[in-house]
């Protein structure tokens, strides 16, 4: 396709409203917006900036206000364009005016939270659950208090082996319904995935439950990606070239904070929890040198180089207690298990959970950048395929990867300046991809 058939980035606002009140000139301009999956929590947030003439503001802004979002990146190539609209309310606002006089006229930066959100904090979960597996009950008390009616339904994945019985049934005592969730959750195994590692989340297909290694693995690769480089000349210099709405705009790695390295405080104190259990039924305590040979042993451990030697020597000379860093309530509770479906089991889920969450910290990441056009049709807890080049002896060469996307942002910018000057790049989904 000729490069001037192509309009990357160009997106169209289809619906705006807040409070039930369309944006209109004479209602308030949208400046930008932004929307943010991420599969660490269970609602979307997002950012409105808006501009409204001084006194027009009233009707609109409020805690917990109804705003409605729309828009689309149509495509000019007969591919499928996606139509991403979702309901949020105001969570919070801070506003400046822009001019003054009797066209006085201002600014106002909208903080967004989806419903589900304040369907947690409005409820509290008092209730026992027996004879059923961990994802049956999360399910039940995402059905009664967190989802709602623009949730769609929940994808759970069942887990192995059940929580609690009818002698001691498992409690959920006085917590919000998100927090009883994710207690059912990290108790339970997946015995097709030894590494459980469970996650809860919203996605734009849905609710997701799933032990996070099957989603690295297997979530549908929605959208091949490349990101083109010219050689110039006799020289090494290469030159970014897009084409097409699939090309990418930017590729970068990164490191967040919090994973600088993995022999990180919190990772260590999640491998101190893994290899040390204590049976209260017995006294008896596991044998920590044992565990970690079990851990150093696990497939994971040869994904990314020169781990174990960093593992193996923290853990050695880190580790002192006969208890290592368990929290002996949470393996109190887990007597209400069966012994062979517990994570402290004797399937050794525990490991592999911390081994494999360790190892996450050891992997590439990335921050890919793309027009919206094809970013609309990823969404939290999707993979996608990269092509980019790399150097090699001098060379540039291309390479292909798997990366998993965690989180993302749509974003579109309007216009800009008090002349609300229009953009020419407006619609682009920042991704931020692990590779695994």
């Amino acid at each position: 396709m000729a490069q001037g058939a192509i309009q990357p980035t160009k997106a169209s606002l289809n619906v705006c409203t807040i409070n039930d009140i369309p944006y209109l000139p004479n209602n308030f301009h949208v400046k930008e917006l932004r929307v943010y999956e991420d599969i660490c929590k269970s609602y979307f947030t997002g950012q409105l900036v808006i501009e409204t003439m001084q006194n027009a503001f009233e009707y609109m802004l409020g805690p917990t206000v109804p705003v409605v979002l729309e828009f689309e990146a149509p495509r000019t190539d007969k591919g499928p364009t996606r139509v991403y609209r979702q309901r949020f309310r105001i969570h919070s606002y801070e506003s400046h005016p822009l001019s003054g006089g009797t066209d006085a006229r201002m600014e106002h930066k909208i903080q967004l939270i989806s419903q589900e959100f304040y369907n947690d904090r409005h409820n509290t979960v008092i209730r026992g659950f027996s004879n059923l597996t961990g994802t049956a009950a999360a399910v039940q008390i995402h059905d009664q208090f967190v989802q709602s009616q623009d949730s769609g339904p929940i994808i759970p994945i069942d887990s192995t082996g059940l929580i609690g019985s009818a002698e001691v049934p498992h409690q959920a005592r006085n917590v919000k319904p998100v927090k009883a969730i994710y207690d059912i959750l990290d108790r339970c195994i997946w015995a097709q995935y030894p590494s459980c590692a469970p996650v809860y989340f919203k996605s734009a297909k849905g609710f997701v439950i799933a032990p996070l290694q099957q989603i690295l693995e297997t979530a549908p690769i929605v959208v091949d990606y490349y990101y083109y480089y010219q050689k110039l000349g006799a020289g090494n210099d290469l030159k970014e070239i897009l084409e097409g709405y699939e090309g990418v705009i930017h590729f970068k790695p990164l490191t967040p904070p919090g994973e600088s390295n993995a022999d990180s405080t919190s990772m260590m104190s999640s491998f101190g929890k893994a290899i040390q259990f204590f049976d209260p039924k017995t006294g008896q305590t596991e044998n920590i040198p044992g565990n970690i040979q079990k851990i150093l042993g696990l497939p994971w451990m040869n994904k990314v180089p020169n781990v174990k030697a960093r593992v193996q020597q923290m853990l050695s000379e880190a580790n002192k207690s006969n208890y290592g860093a368990e929290n002996i309530t949470r393996v109190i509770n887990d007597l209400m298990q069966s012994r062979s479906t517990a994570k402290h089991g004797p399937g050794g889920y525990n490991l592999a959970q911390e081994a494999f969450l360790t190892l996450l910290g050891y992997t590439q990441k990335y921050w890919v950048s793309v027009p919206m056009q094809s970013g609309l049709n990823v969404t939290c807890g999707d993979r996608i395929q990269m092509l980019h080049p790399i150097v090699e002896d001098g060379k540039p060469k291309q390479v292909k990867k798997t990366l998993f996307v965690p989180r993302l942002i749509h974003e579109i910018k309007f216009t800009e300046g008090q002349k609300r000057e229009p953009l020419v790049v407006n619609g682009i989904t920042d991704m931020y991809c692990v590779h695994w």
